[in-house]
């Protein structure tokens, strides 16, 4: 198996560093089941794939990466929870006995979806909590499944060209991050950030579901991209940088929210063309935090 995997490499780099990779899978792999193998195997392909695309450790795009990974773990996480959610409050609320609801409910596409939805919810939980090696597999494995599983039912979820697309978009984003940035990410204690994302979004959308704020019916999905250019914003006011890094981070980390949004918010005019709007207002609000923050610097 390892001689196919080695082919993916660059000519250049295998030529290098064939013979050691080689060498150190044997060893990692001597006297392992087939399952890990075939995980370790993984990992290498996926390894040679971000290299012969230029995505390596020491790419320039390595650093926009792990910047967006953590987010890109806290939008899948918030847009399959408020799945859930929807589906559970329409679920306590029908007066449907609940054996035969929840038997219908699991059977084919849509049964597919929700265990999608609960699978990226738990990796990315996992993943944010810095079981990454675990957690990651199982984000992009619940993304895939739930962009197959939406393609096949229809608006069951959303709409069954864009939503699918955003979420093999945030799955790609997940696989290029090379690891070892991945746990840099962690480190740098960017998680904490991701965590409040999810709580920011998810749980003032339960409160507007659940009719709890009574002068508000619905979003548009507008409030969960509100969130996330805020996050942008704050990121470029801490680190003092002119933004660009932070907000294509956040750009990488939001189709699934676009997704959502365009479901709802298509055909009214005046929502689409603020979400259209947002991404540059949030592009000079991030160029005007970061020369603050600069500015500051340079005075004291």
């Amino acid at each position: 198996m390892i001689e196919h995997v080695l082919r993916l490499y660059p000519a250049a780099y295998r030529r290098a560093h064939g013979g050691e990779i080689v060498a150190t899978f044997r060893e990692m792999t001597a006297g392992e089941p087939l399952g890990s193998r075939l995980r370790e195997g993984a990992g290498l392909a996926a390894h040679a794939v971000r290299m012969r695309m230029g995505l390596g450790t020491a790419a320039p795009v390595a650093k926009v990466l792990a910047l967006a990974y953590p987010f890109v773990l806290a939008v899948a996480a918030a847009a399959c929870g408020l799945h859930l959610l929807r589906w559970y409050a329409g679920f306590v609320s029908s007066p449907t006995p609940w054996r035969l609801q929840l038997g219908v409910d699991l059977r084919g596409a849509w049964g597919a979806l929700l265990v999608s939805s609960l699978v990226v919810f738990a990796g990315a939980a996992s993943a944010l909590a810095g079981r990454w090696r675990a957690g990651v597999p199982c984000t992009v494995a619940g993304l895939l499944s739930f962009a197959a599983a939406a393609v096949v039912s229809g608006r069951a979820f959303g709409d069954p060209v864009v939503t699918p697309a955003a979420m093999v978009l945030a799955a790609a984003v997940l696989l290029a991050c090379p690891p070892d940035r991945r746990a840099e990410s962690v480190a740098a204690g960017r998680s904490g950030v991701a965590g409040a994302v999810v709580a920011l979004v998810v749980v003032p959308l339960a409160a507007i579901d659940a009719h709890g704020v009574p002068w508000v019916s619905t979003d548009y999905g507008c409030w969960p991209l509100v969130v996330l250019a805020a996050t942008g914003v704050a990121l470029t006011w801490f680190s003092g940088s002119r933004g660009g890094r932070e907000l294509a981070a956040m750009a990488l980390a939001s189709p699934p929210l676009l997704a959502q949004a365009y479901t709802v918010a298509w055909g009214e005019t005046a929502v689409v063309a603020c979400l259209v709007a947002a991404l540059p207002a949030t592009a000079a609000v991030a160029r005007l935090a970061g020369r603050l923050k600069r500015s500051g610097r340079t005075f004291r």
